[in-house]
């Protein structure tokens, strides 16, 4: 079997018989290439003095709960016991015992403690009962799925099933994760599953852009900041952290990141602990972690361009997700499932052809799922109702010459007035000689994008951050579309 934690490369063909050379995609665990079996750790406690002697429980959660209540975890019938006693709670990869507020207190080594972070083996008493804690590890094969969708991921490609079997795995655990894959291939798609799947999933989803702010304001937006901590700070301001307290933080481009700032930010992934700007009290946290990034990591460690204990305290596990020029046999899936998704607003499903979809598999979709999504809204309201080859062929730039440069288009305004389509213009036979496939498409890109902002300032008034939420970029990225159009006025 192949499966995503092979590292081989295997080989596949496109529908046009050409073999198609590719990793499978790879994760990896604590630095190491994934086997066949996932390790997880699990929590044993046993009672090893007391009442309820002999009595040995396994947990893989984050919180075990002790007490006389019956709904606890581990109940202890001890009259010096608590209903609510203590509690074990997973932090930064390790338990914490915690006291409850019990009435007879909790001991390590007749020593009182409120809360302690606890080693394999550990004896700790609640009231007259001894437990003792252990850390195990246990190992869980993986089995590829023959689930074709894994949230709003679909896909029926051997190495994406891969994916979706190891994230049964990782989705449950406290493991924090770094998400690898180029723009547009589903890396927020990934992390919005981890946590719907995961046991903080009824708590917040925080999703942070580490490219949409400067270093400047990194500490207050991540932090949060009192009230008259600086110059324009009028109110008290909760940051990502504080925001998504029991729940998970999404950090998007996290290369992004300004280096200066990364030390800072690995205290508090290590401690959990952190002020606000201005402020002096130290606010605890519980956050898992899932990152993303379409740069090369190692790449930027080895160039001083990202640290490298970040890194490693990050990318516990390591998805490294393959793009779409690579999963050519998911595209109908995907396809049908963006059909399904248009029809309400169209009023009718759009019908793809056989030679439609032959069309999209001969392109290599730099842009990814994202393009694919935004080729077939196109297409599904200018197409009538059926899609060509022919058609996408030339919005693809994968036709031959069929006219001459000329003027473009004006805008056209989908049925719902809030999307536009422009047509760009298409580049053609310059006499007798061919233009160059690649050249015609990448001016063909030009024609395009350069036609797409323009609309989008005219719609909204020249106001950037407006066109840049439509056109579901960053906004410093806008900014260097309209330099390189000499767009900025």
């Amino acid at each position: 079997m192949t499966s995503a934690h092979d590292n081989n490369s295997g080989q596949g063909s496109n529908d046009l018989g050409t073999a198609v050379v590719y990793e499978s995609p790879t994760v990896e665990v604590e630095g190491k290439p994934l086997g066949n079996l996932f390790e997880i750790e699990k929590c044993h406690l046993e009672v090893i003095e007391g009442a309820e002697k002999g009595t040995h429980l396994v947990f893989d959660k984050p919180t075990v709960r002790i007490g006389k209540d019956p709904l606890n975890d581990l109940v202890l019938n001890d009259p010096s016991v608590s209903r609510q006693h203590c509690e074990l709670r997973m932090q930064n990869g390790h338990y914490k015992l915690i006291d409850l507020g019990s009435t007879n207190g909790t001991f390590l080594d007749d020593l009182k403690v409120g809360e302690i972070f606890l080693g394999h083996g550990t004896v700790f008493r609640a009231g007259q009962t001894l437990v003792r804690f252990r850390v195990e590890v246990e190992k869980e094969p993986i089995t590829r799925t023959d689930a074709t969708r894994y949230g709003d991921i679909i896909g029926r490609s051997a190495g994406l099933r891969d994916v979706f079997a190891i994230m049964d795995k990782v989705a449950p655990s406290e493991l924090s994760v770094v998400i690898e894959g180029e723009t547009g291939s589903g890396k927020e798609l990934i992390a919005r599953a981890l946590h719907e799947n995961s046991r903080r999933a009824d708590r917040p989803l925080v999703v942070f852009d580490c490219s949409a702010f400067p270093a400047t304001l990194l500490e207050s937006e991540l932090f949060g900041h009192e009230k008259g901590a600086f110059s324009g700070a009028s109110y008290q301001h909760k940051g990502v952290f504080e925001r998504a307290d029991g729940g998970t933080i999404f950090f998007d481009e996290l290369a992004e990141m300004d280096v200066e700032f990364q030390p800072k930010f690995l205290r508090v992934l290590e401690t959990g602990e952190f002020r606000r700007v201005g402020g002096e009290r130290t606010i605890r946290v519980d956050v898992r972690v899932v990152a993303a990034t379409n740069r090369n990591l190692d790449e930027m460690i080895v160039d001083g361009g990202f640290r490298r204990d970040l890194f490693y305290r990050l990318a516990k596990v390591r998805f490294k997700l393959p793009p779409l020029r690579e999963r050519h046999e998911d595209i109908e899936l995907l396809v049908d499932f963006f059909l399904d998704l248009l029809a309400p607003s169209l009023g009718e499903r759009a019908i793809m052809t056989p030679d439609g979809m032959q069309a999209l598999r001969e392109y290599s979709w730099p842009g990814n799922i994202r393009e694919l999504r935004n080729v077939i809204e196109r297409a599904a309201t200018m197409c009538g109702g059926r899609i060509s080859g022919d058609y996408l062929r030339r919005e693809l730039g994968l036709t031959e010459a069929v006219r001459p440069l000329g003027p473009a288009a004006p805008p056209h305004h989908s049925p719902g007035g809030t999307h536009a389509v422009l047509t760009a213009p298409i580049i053609g036979l310059d006499g007798d000689a061919a233009v160059p496939l690649r050249e015609a498409k990448d001016q063909l890109v030009s024609d395009f994008e350069k036609q797409y902002l323009e609309h989008l300032l005219g719609k909204h008034k020249m106001n950037i951050s407006a066109a840049a939420r439509e056109a579901q970029v960053d906004r410093r990225h806008f900014y260097r579309l309209l330099k390189k159009y000499d767009l900025m006025k």
